[in-house]
């Protein structure tokens, strides 16, 4: 009688490593099992198994059986791992070790053993166990999966059809191999190309990797890709696998043969950019013997699972089934499969994966078969190169950059700026602020913002007025699980006109250049030259030379070596200085600046007793010449005195060339100072037969003409940050924020007058709730030049020494108000307010004018006073301060003052550097400076 079923041969195979399982169950939700057709799947998610698990088998005695790779495409199973890291178990119903109930029901146990390290030692063990139904069966049922071929083949003994005919020829083949083997024993026969075969036992089969079984109604045979008697064929341009084998068993009276064929395909499948094409032959000339089949049904589905004609056509899946061959089309990207990372050449790339499946049910002849197709595909690499977005808006002076687009897989681990390496949590900590954004499809940027000040952005100058911020970035990226490293550079790059250039400002008197220079916002990056020589050692002291955190100023004389004399004319020199601020590094000019005056100077003398003195000077226009070497007509008449720019001629009127002339009743002489290119006429007029009557009185000695001429007098306010008044506010740090009652030290100085005579008062000073002085409501500080006294905190003076900054004390004024605030009410007022002051500049040798004799003025004196009508000359000017905001303190109560309208109240102000320029009248006198060589 023919046995049931096959099981000898299998253990012989298998290692049974343990007899005794735990049973302890898998955490609820962390394991999920379903029954697709003839295969049982087992979902396990990441946070259950981690990076390091291995799944086992348990048969039905309880024994534990390790799954190697060839065991377990020998015995129907398979096991992969998406990029989240959710692995997937599929196992055959007809695989080793299930519970076969009647060809009906199926059930399957494994032990998932999850590990905490790369070792896989100590684990922790779990049993899971699924139950699945399948039936009824198709006589033939074909299962090609990743990496096994499986066909099971109903083993009843048919009927005898009307129409049988004996048309394969691998039956011929096998037949002798069949009636002449022994009773009693199943074997296969491999037929192989030129009509050559193999026969094997099951267990030689068994042996060589081949799945053999008999289950109560079918018989099987499963083999691996790579077995060595399955063959490669192109079927309809498909590349295929085909194992075509004959399986028999003989008993004395009979002889029973099985056709076990199996083909699947390797390959198929075409890729675009945009379209996976998936071809699958329609007739398998190795499984049937005609190529006139019906095809009964082809359903299409993804990851094992069929689906319906509805979400076919909602994922813009294709399916057709032509006379040769069955398409899938599959866009890239559709949902059902998903997108992973890679690397290739440090350049990133990615994949798109999916694992449609196709079953495919025919019926040639009186038989169906269902062939049941699992096809991973994974696209070629695409290459995503990261972008690297910049979206610096420079005028905020930080860098905002976008690197992106990512797959959910990628990780950012460290960033590169400049010559520095940090971590994400490294970078935030330093100020960076290193984000990741995650879009609703998953996919990721990040973003990174670097202030234009940090240490490792570099800049480049572009003159006058642009930098160029530089930041050089090396993001360092990794792709988990598989934890594969990748690097991208970039450099960005941020454009703004930021720079303040130095800025040089000047003025004359009668005999010297007077100039400031203003440093701007790049530091001292630069050396002064004055003329062609540079300022520095004994320069400093020759023109006086002073400065402080923000400007130096000097004093040239007009015939200094280092002016060049433009012009000569007979009533005086036009002088020029040029000075030019050059880069430390390069030397390239930074800033120019000249200033060109006419100084008054005698260049003739005309004595009564005949004699002549002119003086001859170097000018621009002749730059080879030395005065030493000028003479006049008569080359021997020498200068009597020469220097590097001056040359000094003392003649007779009667000798060295000299001519006259006549001229009504005017006598004339006439001579000139040559050299090559160079020629100065000199002449002395005198009257003849002119007779002057002069009276000799007795009187006093008169005073001196006055020409009165024009000049710039800038006045200051400033805010100093305590009563040392060795510090200030600059204007950056307006408005400056103060707390109420908190003392105010305030400045006023007369800037860039060198006469000790001249004298600053402060005639009224006040404070209004906005920048305009004449607005209100408005508070009195300084009345008369005295304090308020309507004011319950009086205004304090404090005197004024002389220093290193203060060259002359009567040129400033200093005083202090405390903190205060305007109400409404009972309410303080938000907001800034200002300080205001009127200033008068006098002559302070003149005790006609009370401001002068320092003495308050009285109040109808005040009323007839005006910045127009002041006597004696002095000059009534107006200055301002900067905001000032009032912090409150808890601690103090306001401290409100009344102000004209009885409704405001004046929050504190600071004061800003804001100057005044005015012209004022003063004594200018013209005296002969004999021009130095230094």
């Amino acid at each position: 009688m023919m046995p049931c079923c096959l099981r000898f041969g299998i253990t012989l195979l298998l290692a049974v490593l343990v007899t005794e399982v735990w049973t302890q169950n898998p955490p609820l939700g962390s394991v999920r099992t379903e029954c697709q057709g003839s295969v049982m799947m087992m979902m396990l998610d990441k946070s259950f198994v981690g990076k390091y698990f291995r799944i086992n088998v348990i048969d039905n005695k309880g024994a534990l059986v390790s799954l190697s790779p060839r065991l377990a495409a020998q015995c129907g199973y398979s096991l992969t791992v998406d990029f989240l890291g959710n692995a997937k178990f599929l196992a055959s119903v007809l695989s080793c070790f299930a519970q076969n109930t009647n060809d009906e029901t199926y059930k399957l146990t494994v032990q998932i053993s999850v590990f905490s390290n790369s070792a896989m030692t100590s684990a922790s063990s779990y049993v899971q166990s699924m139950t699945c139904r399948y039936s009824p069966w198709a006589e033939r049922e074909i299962l090609c999966e990743r990496n096994y071929m499986e066909v099971s083949v109903r083993r009843g003994v048919p009927l005898i059809e009307p129409n049988f005919v004996q048309d394969d020829p691998d039956w011929s083949l096998a037949y002798p191999e069949a009636t002449a083997a022994d009773n009693s024993i199943w074997k296969i026969v491999f037929h192989l190309p030129a009509n050559r075969k193999t026969t094997m036992t099951v267990a030689q089969a068994m042996t060589n990797g081949y799945g053999i079984n008999t289950t109560p109604t079918r018989i099987l045979v499963r083999a691996a890709y790579n077995s060595t008697e399955s063959q490669p064929q192109v079927i309809q341009t498909v590349p295929m696998a085909v194992l075509r084998s004959t399986t028999f068993y003989k008993q004395r009276w009979m002889v029973m043969m099985v056709d076990t064929a199996v083909t699947c395909p390797t390959d198929g499948t075409a890729f675009t950019e945009q379209m996976i094409t998936w071809n699958v032959p329609r007739v398998l000339p190795p499984l049937v013997p005609t190529p006139q089949i019906t095809t009964l049904d082809v359903q299409m589905g993804v990851d094992g699972r069929k689906l319906d004609p509805a979400t076919i056509h909602n994922r813009d899946y294709k399916l057709d089934v032509g006379p040769q061959l069955i398409t899938v089309k599959i866009p890239v990207g559709a949902d059902g499969g998903y997108y992973k990372s890679h690397v290739l050449d440090n350049t990133y790339v990615i994949s798109y994966s999916i694992e449609p499946m196709l079953e495919h049910t025919w019926q040639d002849g009186p038989e169906k078969t269902k062939y049941t197709v699992l096809h991973p595909i994974t696209t070629p690499f695409m290459p995503r190169p990261p972008v690297v977005t910049n979206n610096t808006v420079p005028k905020a002076r930080v860098f905002n950059v976008t690197l992106g687009t990512f797959l959910p897989d990628v990780e950012l681990v460290k960033i590169i700026v400049g010559p520095e390496t940090l971590t994400v949590p490294e970078a935030n900590l330093k100020g960076y602020n290193v984000q990741e954004h995650v879009f609703p499809n998953g996919s990721k940027t990040y973003t990174l913002q670097v202030p234009f000040e940090d240490p490792n952005v570099k800049q480049k100058v572009t003159p006058p007025d642009t930098r160029t911020y530089i930041l050089p970035l090396t993001y360092l990226l990794n792709i988990v699980p598989e934890n594969t490293p990748f690097t991208h550079p970039a450099v960005v790059e941020a454009i703004l006109k930021d720079i303040i250039p130095p800025t040089v400002t000047g003025y004359c008197d009668g005999a010297a250049f007077y100039t400031m220079v203003t440093y701007g916002n790049m530091g001292r990056n630069w050396i002064p030259f004055v003329g062609s020589r540079e300022l520095g050692g004994s320069l400093l002291a020759l023109y006086k030379y002073n400065a402080n955190a923000t400007n130096f100023w000097m004093t040239v004389p007009y015939n200094s070596v280092d002016a060049t004399y433009e012009v000569i004319s007979s009533s005086g020199i036009r002088s020029r200085l040029d000075l030019t601020l050059k880069d430390v590094g390069t030397m390239v000019v930074v800033a120019d600046f000249s200033l060109s005056c006419s100084f008054p100077t005698k260049m003739i003398d005309c004595f009564t007793n005949g004699t002549m003195a002119a003086l001859a000077v170097k000018v621009e226009s002749v730059p080879s010449l030395s005065p030493s070497q000028l003479t006049l007509r008569d080359p021997s008449c020498r200068p009597l005195q020469s220097d590097a720019i001056n040359a000094v001629f003392y003649f007779n009127v009667n000798s060295c060339g000299t001519t006259r002339r006549f001229d009504n009743n005017l006598l004339t002489y006439e001579n000139e100072v040559l050299f090559t290119s160079y020629r100065l006429r000199v002449a002395c007029h005198y009257l003849v037969n002119d007779t002057k009557v002069v009276q000799f009185l007795y009187q006093n000695n008169p005073a001196p003409v006055v020409q009165p001429g024009l000049g710039d007098l800038a006045v200051i306010m400033r805010l100093a940050l305590d009563s040392t008044y060795n510090d200030f506010y600059g204007a950056r740090d307006y408005p400056v924020v103060k707390y109420l009652r908190r003392p105010l030290y305030f400045e006023v100085e007369l800037l860039y007058s060198r006469d000790p005579q001249a004298e600053l008062f402060l005639e009224n000073c006040w404070a209004t709730y906005s920048a305009d002085r004449n607005s209100s409501p408005k508070w009195d500080v300084v009345v008369d030049s005295c304090e308020n006294s309507a004011d319950e905190y009086l205004t304090i003076f404090h005197p004024v020494s002389s220093n290193a900054r203060v060259l002359f004390p009567s040129h400033l004024k200093r005083f202090e108000v405390k903190m205060f605030s305007f109400t409404s009410g009972r309410d303080a007022l938000k907001g800034q307010i200002y300080f205001h002051c009127s200033v008068v500049i006098c002559d302070s040798n003149r005790p006609s004018d009370s401001l002068c004799s320092r003495r308050c003025i009285p109040g109808k004196q005040r009323l007839g006073r005006s910045a127009e009508g002041m006597d004696g000359g002095a000059v009534k000017v107006f200055v301002s301060s900067g905001p000032i905001e009032l912090k409150r303190d808890g601690s103090l109560h306001f401290m409100p003052r009344s102000a004209q309208f009885n409704v405001w109240s004046l929050l504190g102000a600071a004061m800003g550097v804001c100057s005044v320029v005015v012209f004022v009248a003063g004594v200018v006198y013209f005296w002969k400076m004999p021009k130095s060589v230094y």
